[in-house]
């Protein structure tokens, strides 16, 4: 599922699974997920199931990323339990996937977190139709969202996991609720006109005083689509947001029209490009009344590539995103992702990310951070459903508000169980 919005959602097409075309943001659909974790069974079956759980055990030689680096090092234990449940139909299909994260520090009271989250992701076909509705509800530690990884959720391998701007603080989780309802209406053969939705709200929970600032987002978007040929659609669209922090301190709107372009190669490989312009009018009430107004450009690339033995994945582009931090924020990305089977039960995974944050308004400053991770990582299937392995991560940043960068190695040693789909009439 999305985590945060990224500028206005493309509705460009894309080819992503297995003989299905999907009329959606880039990547972002429910056939994703099925054809990633359980492509088998969706043609065999009306229903599937596949549970995951991942346990390891990890050394971080700068947890909190102190400029200092004087913290010391952490050691600790981390469990996560997932499954994704769905139900496919002729002409609808429809997933729900529950997760825990259980995260314990012997050394660091403070680190002890639990994290859930449940995702909804359901797609209804019609005569010249689509219907979708995509929903979240999660509750997650705000350092777990401030380090994220370059690597795509294979339910939201276009996006998602974008990182907190705020200074870290332990003790400090995020709930957010998402919904994202969107519908597809062919004209033509060629043309298709469309429009979505996407509603939030993030709330902020802490121990002691929270550093972040609860908030409330909503985008209205509508497009127009042609076919160009069979293999590339060309799109226009308009869309108009307001974003407001619920303490009144702060609120922005904005609005927006985009151009993009998609091209697929094949079903397993394509990309697809879009440029917008976006105005923000920002009024903030605290602690001096005043208004402000900017105007930018920004885009995105987003490219795939699935071969029988290896996965591509890249994203880069500059986006507008809301943040806990009392207003929006100008965000450039940077991912890219790289998944081989080196034999039938040994796999290699590498991921990449840069982020650069800045805020919208000359008084969000303080809050402007660069941010890098890498991560590699090797897996070997003991059996067909149980695996042990490894890998390593390293991660950087530079904020605006501190005298130096910082940096973290992590390494860690993880065993697991991802279950064979059950299929059940």
């Amino acid at each position: 599922m999305l985590k945060s919005e990224e500028g206005p959602r493309s509705v460009l097409s894309n080819n992503v699974g297995e003989g299905i075309t999907v009329n959606r943001i880039p990547f972002r659909s429910i056939v994703w997920a099925a054809s990633a974790l359980a492509p088998a069974t969706v043609s065999a079956a009306d229903i599937y199931t596949q549970p995951q759980m991942d346990v390891r055990v990890e050394h971080n030689d700068n947890f909190t990323l102190s400029p200092a680096d004087d913290t010391g090092s952490d050691t600790g234990y981390v469990a996560e339990l997932s499954a994704l449940v769905g139900i496919a139909t002729p002409k609808s299909d429809t997933s729900l996937r529950p997760s825990v994260r259980l995260q314990e520090f012997p050394d660091r009271k403070d680190l002890e977190r639990v994290e859930a989250s449940l995702d909804l992701a359901s797609h209804v076909r019609g005569q010249r139709s689509n219907w979708f509705l995509d929903a979240e509800l999660s509750r997650r530690d705000v350092y777990n969202t401030e380090t994220p990884s370059g690597d795509f959720d294979p339910g939201d391998p276009g996006g998602g996991d974008d990182p907190e701007a705020g200074v870290i603080v332990f003790g400090e989780t995020r709930t957010q609720v998402e919904l994202r309802p969107s519908f597809d209406y062919r004209i033509t053969e060629r043309t298709s006109i469309g429009a979505e939705a996407h509603l939030q709200s993030t709330r902020y929970d802490a121990d002691g005083p929270t550093t972040r600032t609860d908030y409330d987002y909503g985008v209205f978007q509508s497009h127009l689509t042609w076919a160009l040929n069979p293999t590339a659609d060309f799109t226009v669209g308009a869309y108009a947001s307001r974003y407001e922090a619920t303490d009144e301190s702060e609120e922005t709107d904005a609005v927006g029209g985009l151009i993009g372009y998609a091209y697929r190669w094949s079903e397993r490989a394509g990309f697809e490009a879009r440029v917008f312009h976006e105005e923000n009018d920002t009024t903030i009430f605290f602690p001096v009344a005043f208004e402000e107004s900017t105007s930018n450009f920004g885009g995105e690339v987003v490219a795939y590539r699935r071969q029988e033995v290896s996965t591509w994945q890249l994203a880069f582009g500059r986006s507008f995103v809301p943040t806990g931090d009392g207003g929006k924020s100008e965000f450039d990305r940077f991912r890219i992702a790289y998944d081989r089977k080196l034999s039938e039960r040994f796999g290699f995974k590498a991921a990449a990310r840069y982020d650069s944050r800045n805020g919208l308004s000359n008084t969000d400053t303080t809050f402007d951070r660069d941010y890098a991770r890498i991560d590699v990582s090797l897996r070997w299937f003991m059996s067909p459903t149980w695996y042990i392995g490894g890998g390593y991560a390293y991660i950087w940043e530079d904020r605006e508000a501190t005298v130096s960068d910082a940096d973290n190695n992590k390494v860690y040693i993880n065993f697991g169980y991802r279950g064979l789909e059950q299929p059940r009439r």
